[in-house]
């Protein structure tokens, strides 16, 4: 009778709650946490000043970049949007919006280092706001990083973890000097 109660708590607390799913999302985050200055270092060694990629990001509602970037000397030098927009001049590489202030909305924003500042930023201001992130095992950038609101899951808590930010960077090509 006594393990009866226990187990029907403990499924209430799981199905009310889901601790599972928060213990699941501390442990990405640590992981996140732990690899990221190790990556950082791999991609700080590597010395590249002279790249270019792609990026795909979604700020939900606020900006969604999609281009090619060109960098040279660790600066932005170069912005080819994937709509008719086509190359961009730099006066409009910030939403007129929102500007400089949201990460996403600012193409001179997309070097390598500026990405790093940010996931380092977010684990340090918002320790439980990550969702996702992921290197590339070669250069050892972030991929991908998907970030938002984490309040839980669970009945009393509903999913809100995947609400905000994300982008993920393909194509990438170190070029030479």
């Amino acid at each position: 009778m006594l393990m009866g109660v226990i187990l029907l708590i403990a499924i209430m607390i799981q199905v009310l709650y889901d601790p599972v799913a928060s213990v699941k999302h501390t442990l990405k985050v640590a992981s996140v946490r732990a690899e990221l200055p190790q990556k950082r270092a791999q991609w700080d060694a590597l010395g590249i000043k002279n790249y270019t990629f792609e990026i795909q990001g979604d700020g939900r509602s606020i900006c969604k970049p999609y281009a090619d970037i060109e960098v040279r000397e660790g600066v932005v030098m170069k912005v080819e949007t994937k709509d008719p927009a086509g190359i961009l001049s730099p006066e409009y590489w910030a939403d007129p919006s929102w500007g400089e202030e949201v990460f996403l909305c600012s193409y001179s924003h997309y070097t390598m280092p500026q990405i790093f500042d940010l996931v380092a930023v977010t684990l340090r201001n918002f320790p439980s706001s990550i969702t996702q992130a992921e290197f590339d095992p070669q250069y050892g950038f972030v991929s991908r990083f998907k970030f938002g609101i984490y309040v839980g899951y669970g009945l009393a808590r509903p999913r809100l973890n995947d609400c905000c930010n994300e982008f993920q960077i393909t194509k990438f090509q170190p070029l030479s000097p």
